[in-house]
């Protein structure tokens, strides 16, 4: 899929860099991190709502987070964000009461496993203003440089939950798999400061029959060069039905890393 997604991109590029596509008009930059989110969720069927921090014990999470962007500074192609992060979460639990999975019953002792992945390709067009000095008290000051983005978020949520009676392993297991392909609006906002960048972004507005929501608002401060401290906020939500389960699950967040600009 991400191949798909990317191709025309790879064949634009090749065609043009023959016609002044030079390096400085191409940068890259990599972002590795930690996600530390907390998890909330339900799946509904005929038998009622089970909740997942209730009744199986999922709340808190950790991801490792991974970003790439491709900064195009050339016409009639877009920039491109390649994010992506992952968690798996095990549980055991005792029942308090019966529950609904995969149209099969329990009431007693269970374990579960939780397994999340999101991939967001964005495509985006960025639109800059660039600041200008003010005077102020006798001195002035640079008032910063502002970028608006808007483009398409080409989601990818791939969702697995395991549940199996943990007293009797002979009974049937029951799982629930999201695999959702979902295509969102996207619109961004950047602050540039000398070293100090102040950006958010959201998708949401699904275009599919699963729906998803997902913002992210940080900062990025320059140590050192071209090496940036990340710090932010991430939430993501989605809710998709399989079968006889309406799934609805989200996490929120800070998320920790480091940006390096090539």
């Amino acid at each position: 899929m991400i191949l798909k997604l990317l191709l025309p991109f790879f064949i634009i590029f090749s065609l043009d860099a023959t016609e002044g596509f030079s390096y400085t008009d191409f940068n890259v930059k990599m972002e590795a991190g930690m996600y530390i989110p907390t998890s909330a969720g339900t799946i509904s069927n005929t038998q009622g709502v089970s909740d997942f921090k209730d009744d199986f014990g999922h709340t808190d999470l950790q991801a490792s987070y991974f970003s790439l962007t491709f900064l195009i500074d050339y016409d009639y192609l877009p920039n491109i964000n390649i994010s992506y992060f992952n968690m798996k979460d095990n549980q055991d639990k005792t029942l308090n009461r019966e529950v609904r999975v995969d149209d099969n019953d329990f009431n007693s002792s269970v374990s579960t496993t939780l397994d999340y992945n999101i991939l967001n390709v964005i495509f985006y067009q960025d639109f800059r203003q660039k600041g200008k000095f003010i005077p102020l008290f006798g001195k002035k000051y640079y008032s910063g440089d502002i970028e608006f983005d808007i483009g398409l978020n080409a989601k990818m949520i791939t969702w697995k939950f395991n549940l199996q009676d943990a007293v009797d392993r002979t009974l049937p297991l029951s799982w629930i798999t999201v695999d959702e392909y979902i295509p969102l609006p996207y619109l961004g906002f950047k602050y540039y400061l000398y070293n100090l960048i102040v950006h958010g972004e959201i998708s949401a507005l699904a275009l599919s029959k699963a729906k998803s929501t997902s913002y992210k608002v940080g900062f990025d401060y320059r140590v050192i060069d071209n090496l940036y401290l990340s710090v932010g906020y991430l939430y993501e939500q989605f809710k998709a039905v399989e079968e006889l389960d309406t799934i609805e699950f989200k996490t929120t967040g800070y998320k920790f890393g480091f940006k390096y600009v090539f």
